[in-house]
């Protein structure tokens, strides 16, 4: 019989399972990695895996989740602790780029781009699929219109079809620089274009930060 663990310990056992199989994807991608992967990845026996996740899709789908949550709660950080919304897109963006550039034929982006289109035509995986899509258009619309209220952003356009826009000019970013390679996508080029062309809906006020170089 199993020892009976306290739900904290459950707790850490799923974040270990959730950290194996996120470098285990992000090195073989979806289609290759299997679940002796993840448990080899894990140091666990697959008696311990299967008391939490029944499959590889399932753990999957449950690293997407904690990796959303994860986003959101360090989106919701950089609001609180910066002065100037249009300054957490750039940065957003510019992570991104480098986790592309890092990961050039591997990563968890190129996971999921395995994920969406073996599983497009799934009914289950196609609603989850579609929900991720809302909740981030959602996450990035509440960004803008943060800027807005600020008085950092002045558009005419409904923010929530501004960010239906930048999801579009991403998603294609991602899917090119995965599949013909970053240097043959110019990803970094695209980025650069994509910046400026929120630039253009937005019209963002620089804001600087105070200087008290000055003061002494």
């Amino acid at each position: 019989m199993s020892p009976k663990l306290s739900d904290d310990q459950k707790e850490l056992r799923t974040l270990l399972i959730l950290e194996a199989a996120k470098r285990a994807f992000e090195y073989k991608g979806y289609g290759a990695t299997t679940l002796k992967d993840i448990v080899e990845e894990a140091g666990m026996s697959r008696g311990w895996i299967y008391l939490y996740y029944q499959s590889k899709e399932e753990i999957f789908e449950a690293l997407l989740h904690w990796q959303d949550m994860r986003y959101k709660e360090h989106i919701e950080t950089l609001i609180h602790s910066s002065s100037s919304i249009w300054k957490i897109i750039q940065d957003l963006y510019t992570q991104q780029l480098e986790d592309l550039l890092r990961f050039p034929n591997a990563g968890l982006q190129s996971a999921f781009y395995e994920y969406s289109l073996i599983g497009s035509r799934d009914e289950e995986r196609r609603n989850l699929l579609i929900e991720r899509y809302n909740s981030g258009v959602a996450q990035f619309a509440t960004l803008i219109r943060i800027g807005v209220e600020r008085g950092e952003f002045s558009t005419d356009m409904d923010v929530t079809d501004i960010s239906r826009l930048a999801a579009s000019y991403q998603e294609g970013i991602m899917t090119h620089s995965i599949t013909v390679g970053t240097e043959k996508a110019k990803t970094s080029m695209q980025f650069e274009a994509l910046l400026a062309y929120l630039k253009t809906l937005l019209h963002p006020v620089m804001i600087h930060e105070p200087d008290h170089s000055e003061e002494n």
